[in-house]
């Protein structure tokens, strides 16, 4: 759809150009899709890898991407819509993106980041998730060592230190448990 909506706008500036209507339309134009892009995205949209039985291996690695490097390029990437909406709600450190989550501690992960509440990860059932949450929260590491879960210990090392080469280990985690 996405792309269908690009070669709509090229067609246009085309057609405009040989036209020779107004750039005033053509910017109207690109605002539209702007716009209509971002509704797509936020409709089709983390963390809280352990909880979520589908979300991929390339969707928590994008996730811990995003967040480590504050880029909603790689939110956009992820597949499983409860770990994007996490991902955009904590980039964007927007509660809307959070309240899509289904995942109850997804969700308060999410939210504790999103609204600066650290009383949200105190309603988190599962530990790993609950000592990243707490971690990020108070920007403190030593948190992601007390993690048993592989992939969410990087993933929060990551986020913390605000280092992605710790979400490209979640790859390489996974091919060497093969």
């Amino acid at each position: 759809m996405k792309k269908r909506l690009e070669s709509l706008v090229v067609n246009l500036y085309f057609q405009t150009k040989t036209k020779g209507l107004t750039m005033k339309y053509l910017t109207i134009v690109l605002l539209f899709s702007s716009i209509f892009t971002t509704t797509i995205s936020a409709k089709s949209p983390f963390i809280g890898q352990t909880k979520d039985k589908n979300a991929t291996q390339k969707d928590k690695q994008n996730s811990c991407k995003g967040v480590a490097t504050q880029s909603l390029s790689f939110c956009a990437l992820i597949k499983n819509k409860d770990v994007k909406s996490e991902c955009f709600g904590i980039v964007k450190r927007n509660s809307g993106y959070c309240m899509m989550v289904k995942d109850k501690d997804m969700q308060n992960n999410c939210l504790a980041v999103a609204l600066s509440n650290i009383g949200y990860c105190d309603k988190i059932k599962n530990k790993d998730l609950k000592n990243y949450c707490i971690g990020y929260a108070k920007r403190n590491s030593g948190y992601c060592n007390l993690i048993k879960d592989k992939t969410l210990k990087n993933t929060c090392l990551g986020s913390i230190e605000r280092n992605s080469n710790f979400c490209n280990a979640i790859k390489e985690e996974v091919k060497k448990s093969k």
